[in-house]
């Protein structure tokens, strides 16, 4: 390795003293360059102006496209993030509304509740006044039969006021009872 090293060395040496050394071949390749540059000028020129600017008009439309790109991708999260918070504040309101709605129902369902509970104490009520006049009738009647079994046997036999007084607490124990 260190040959290779040492020949690389040597020849590149022997190009730089060879400038100096030998003139012949310095003016041969400015020569060789003028003509280059003549032959580059005239035949290439044109095609490498035309493809570097071809390039750049490529690279200027790349740099637009991609700043509109950017410009309606920024667009688009601005519009994303609207839409989000839109949606947000409709969840929003219509979770408050079925909360209003669902109390509201609650609130019907209880006076409903409350409704029924006063309409059955009423007939309730009414059931125990009725059963109580029922009741209040057969008391009547049953004192106008005793009565009129009491009358019949004052009539039927016409006693003296003591035995009349113990016919009279004789049904009075006998309701009592």
């Amino acid at each position: 390795m260190r040959e290779i090293f040492e020949e690389v060395s040597v020849l590149i040496e022997e190009g730089l003293y060879s400038v100096v050394n030998r003139p012949d071949i310095v003016l041969l390749n400015i020569i060789a360059l003028v003509v280059l540059i003549v032959v580059v000028r005239i035949f290439l020129w044109e095609r490498i102006s035309n493809f570097i600017d071809l390039r750049q008009k490529a690279l200027t439309e790349a740099l637009e496209n991609a700043d509109l790109e950017r410009e309606k991708a920024r667009s688009l999260q601005e519009n994303s993030v609207k839409e989000y918070e839109k949606m947000k504040d409709e969840t929003r309101l219509l979770k408050e509304k079925l909360t209003a709605e669902a109390y509201q129902q609650q609130e019907e369902l209880i006076v409903s509740a409350k409704n029924e509970a006063k309409r059955r104490l009423e007939q309730a009520d009414k059931e125990i006044q009725f059963e109580i006049l029922q009741a209040n009738e057969q008391i009547k009647q049953s004192i106008k039969e005793v009565a009129f079994a009491a009358a019949e046997k004052i009539v039927k036999r016409e006693i003296d006021e003591n035995v009349h007084q113990d016919i009279i607490d004789e049904l009075i124990e006998k309701r009592e009872a």
